[in-house]
């Protein structure tokens, strides 16, 4: 190989390598954590600002749910913070989620059912163009997933709402106390350089809200927060000259061969 394709190879393996090890950054950043509500009981929560009942069963797991207590559900709940808070007022969840109040109301077959009460979570990032943030979640329920009222899980980011779901998704077994899940799924999103999400600094809230009643218990389980950081102009430099002095390499032994 020629020393200088060599050299271009080896410093484009290394910045994919780089890269590749830079690619998931946990969003737990220090920072002072503003309490609206719950105490925290784990780490979780450094750098992220609570209100409701909110819990973190791990280090790397958020779980939000709108039960007051264990007496709002037939058997209890095994997720029970400091109480859920309202929905339909100033402070309430929807505004602390960057949201106008009325936001997370729905309508069913015609009947208006509004967001009584709920929690949230939320914290602000620093991104730029081409980063992606990325989490698991889990819609859990007391609600019957056929017959139940439309609770739901939401992220907003940047003040935009983007609806998880509702327990007519959570057809499988739950866990913590609730009776149903959807399972773990994964949320992506890519941030663009236009648009209102091309900020440096975004607000990213998670939360949940009882609709139409405040007697059946909804969750969210959230894991994984992660911002994948778009590779560096310089970076995508090396890799690109490291390709072509690749496919240089590879045509010059292709035409001995042929030779």
């Amino acid at each position: 190989m020629h020393p200088l394709a060599s050299s271009l190879a080896a410093l484009a393996l290394g910045a994919t390598l780089s890269a590749t090890a830079q690619a998931s950054v946990i969003v737990t950043q220090p920072g002072d954590l503003t309490l609206i509500g719950v105490q925290p009981v784990s780490p979780a929560f450094n750098g992220w600002s609570v209100s409701g009942d909110v819990s973190a069963p791990s280090d790397n797991t958020l779980l939000l749910t709108t039960a007051f207590d264990a007496s709002d559900d037939v058997g209890g709940s095994a997720v029970v913070g400091s109480g859920a808070i309202p929905a339909q007022q100033g402070r309430g969840v929807e505004e602390l989620a960057g949201l106008a109040i009325g936001s997370l109301d729905t309508t069913v077959d015609g009947v208006v059912q509004q967001a009584m009460e709920g929690s949230v979570i939320s914290r602000t990032l620093w991104v730029s163009a081409g980063d992606t943030l990325s989490f698991r979640w889990q819609l859990l329920s007391n609600e019957d997933p056929l017959t139940g009222l439309p609770d739901l899980a939401f992220v907003t980011i940047g003040g935009q709402l983007t609806e998880l779901g509702t327990p007519g998704i959570a057809a499988l077994q739950g866990f913590g106390g609730f009776q149903h899940g959807t399972g773990w799924l994964t949320f992506s999103h890519t941030f663009t350089a236009a648009g209102p999400l091309a900020l440096n600094n975004i607000e990213l809230a998670f939360g949940v809200v009882d609709r139409g009643d405040t007697s059946t218990s909804t969750a969210l389980a959230v894991q994984g927060v992660t911002v994948t950081p778009v590779p560096e102009p310089a970076t995508w430099g090396l890799v690109v000259s490291g390709l072509i002095a690749g496919g240089g390499l590879s045509w010059r032994r292709r035409c001995r061969a042929q030779g």
